[in-house]
């Protein structure tokens, strides 16, 4: 079987670079401008079928000293069986599996720029694969750094759930307070209200009392000092 080390313009994966996130691997790139979400690498998984007779090959920029690491299984298709190659941007085919139902290929970049992993199933005329890859990119100072970042975050952001967490219970015990307050609230109105009612009804009483013990004085004086005009033989008195 003859693989070809040339490039193969119209099967450069740019658009799925396009799709996928971007990121600057660290490293001197100066070709290159990643952008992936500030992660210290680049991660890709996907489906793709290469037809009986033909080969799929995808680009993968790495800076240098960053890990290349790819993953793959053919799901079906023939016999599942894809030759895969890795080449660098010199053109030069780096790791060769024949014949391989899955595997993987580990490689570190000694230089900067654009590698193809191709996908061949050109001795195959008459059954497509469907394969599975993952890929994997990363430049492992960078990788430890953003660790190193990530925990320093996740400490902040622990540190400011219990900072939270103590003004949730701080508000929960201002919710008691103000609850017990208005029940206090309610209690007393009722007590004041009860009050008023008892003194009002008392007072009524009591000017209802004064105002008899005054008729009947006044009624009583007057019994007193009445004096008839007539003696009992019905002559007038003198």
């Amino acid at each position: 079987m003859a693989i070809s080390t040339k490039p193969l313009p119209l099967l450069y994966f740019l658009c799925f670079l396009q799709m996928t996130s971007s990121e600057k691997l660290g490293g001197s790139l100066p070709d290159f401008e990643f952008d992936f979400d500030a992660l210290p690498g680049t991660q890709h998984e996907f489906k793709i079928f290469v037809k009986a007779g033909e080969e799929e090959c995808f680009v993968q920029k790495a800076a240098q000293g960053a890990n290349l690491h790819v993953q793959f299984e053919v799901l079906r298709g023939g016999d599942r069986t894809i030759n895969v190659v890795l080449i660098d941007p010199n053109y030069q085919i780096i790791h060769h599996l024949p014949y391989q139902t899955d595997g993987k290929i580990d490689h570190v970049a000694v230089m900067y720029g654009a590698y193809q992993f191709c996908f061949d199933n050109t001795v195959s005329k008459l059954a497509g694969k469907l394969v599975y890859i993952y890929i994997v990119t990363y430049v492992p100072e960078e990788w430890t750094k953003y660790v190193k970042e990530i925990e320093s975050v996740s400490a902040s952001v622990l540190n400011f759930t219990g900072a939270l967490a103590g003004v949730q219970t701080s508000i929960e015990q201002v919710k008691l307070h103000q609850t017990e307050s208005r029940m206090h609230v309610i209690k007393d109105w009722y007590l004041v209200t009860g009050n008023n009612r008892y003194i009002m009804y008392w007072s009524i009483f009591q000017i209802c009392v004064v105002i008899f013990t005054a008729i009947f004085q006044v009624f009583c004086l007057r019994r007193l000092f009445r004096v008839p005009t007539m003696t009992p033989t019905s002559k007038p008195r003198a």
